[in-house]
């Protein structure tokens, strides 16, 4: 297939219209449901209030704000893929925003902008604003309101009738300059694709048990990557050793399984989430902070920091083996665990196939099989 075959069969696939509306045409959408801002974006790409002061400046001032991007679902809704935060910001400055609870997310009176100096200590009502109305704020007129609500937005919006990956891949090359980790971003793509998803995953990933034994640093809790190693364990462990052969991208990896759990219908939440709670609680009962850190033999102790390669030998070993593991006394299992997991980092495969400069195709697949056979029955 030449370019241009790719060009024409590519585009049929992807079906876009604009749309033009007025701020509070928007917010009335929002009300009604018909347009899906996601509160659970709103910490990830939560703006400073500097940055919101600005945005309500450029409404003002009649500075074209970027396009919104939309995806149309079948049932009508507009699911927005960029423009979470711009939108965000609008309906907050008007105490319109509601989080994932329903409850009102009050805003904080704006700072003067470049331009309108006298935006400093601006609200739109001062019956609602965070902490309370307090000296030197100032409520909008009635006709400023009336202004600021017919100020028009533009929509780019990707229609239902498109390929349904065009709005998982377009939201990713428009938030690939944005300040997110691999994992905020195929976090935001789990709420797309299904919230219950998210919040099942993210509700692993707070268990006490799994947070001792990975103990990951707070930056790294910060860009989500507790989620992205709960997410690396259950793609590990469900997978086929056929899965993990030719893998180059890690991320892409872990997309593509994650995307599969949604949409299979006989994936069992259920057990897997039972699975992954006894895996961890086993290795926070044997080992605590040190399940994933350096075995140092001559001294026989754990060192250092957590440690991906052990993380996915380790955790997938035991996933691999589960009945074995959970039909064995408490006692036992966890003298046993410490006995397994000293075994992995003396393992000549496993010292072969970690370290620094190691891809992710000559690492994962080894750590795989190094797992599954040293946590085995035999």
């Amino acid at each position: 297939m030449d370019l241009q075959e790719e060009i024409l069969k590519r585009s049929r696939e992807i079906h876009t219209d604009r749309y033009s509306m007025a701020i509070n045409e928007a917010l009335s959408m929002y009300d009604n449901r018909d347009l899906e801002v996601h509160p659970e974006f709103q910490r990830i790409f939560r703006w400073r209030l500097r940055q919101q002061s600005r945005l309500v400046e450029s409404v003002f001032l009649g500075i074209p704000i970027p396009p919104i991007f939309v995806a149309a679902r079948s049932d009508g809704v507009w699911d927005v893929v960029d423009g979470v935060q711009r939108l965000s910001t609008l309906f907050r400055f008007m105490a319109e925003l509601k989080d994932s609870d329903g409850i009102l997310d009050l805003p904080e009176p704006l700072l003067a902008g470049d331009y309108l100096k006298s935006l400093s200590g601006v609200v739109w009502d001062q019956e609602k604003v965070k902490n309370g109305a307090g000296l030197g704020v100032t409520e909008l007129t009635d006709a400023q309101k009336r202004f600021f609500k017919r100020a028009r937005l533009d929509f780019q919006i990707v229609e239902h009738t498109s390929d349904d990956q065009a709005k998982f891949d377009l939201f990713q090359r428009l938030n690939s300059g944005t300040h997110l980790s691999e994992q905020e971003a195929r976090n935001c793509l789990a709420v797309m694709l299904d919230p219950s998803f998210h919040r099942w995953l993210k509700g692993l990933a707070s268990l006490p048990a799994f947070a001792s034994a990975v103990n990951i640093s707070d930056r790294q809790e910060q860009e989500s990557y507790g989620t992205e190693i709960a997410l690396r364990f259950l793609s590990m462990v469900t997978a086929e050793r056929s899965d993990l052969s030719g893998l180059k991208d890690v991320g892409e990896f872990l997309t593509g399984r994650m995307r599969q759990f949604i949409r299979d219908d006989d994936f069992d939440r259920s057990f897997e989430g039972d699975r992954f709670e006894n895996v961890f609680t086993w290795l926070h009962e044997a080992l605590g902070e040190a399940s994933f850190k350096r075995y140092v033999p001559d001294s026989d102790i754990f060192s250092g920091r957590f440690t991906v390669s052990a993380f996915e030998a380790v955790s997938t070993g035991l996933g691999l083996n589960y009945s074995y593991w959970a039909n064995l006394d408490s006692a036992i299992r966890s003298e046993e665990i410490k006995k397994r997991v000293k075994m992995v980092w003396e393992d000549s495969v496993f010292k072969q196939r970690t370290g620094a400069g190691k891809s992710a195709d000559l690492r994962i697949p080894h750590m795989y099989e190094v797992g599954k056979r040293i946590f085995s029955e035999a």
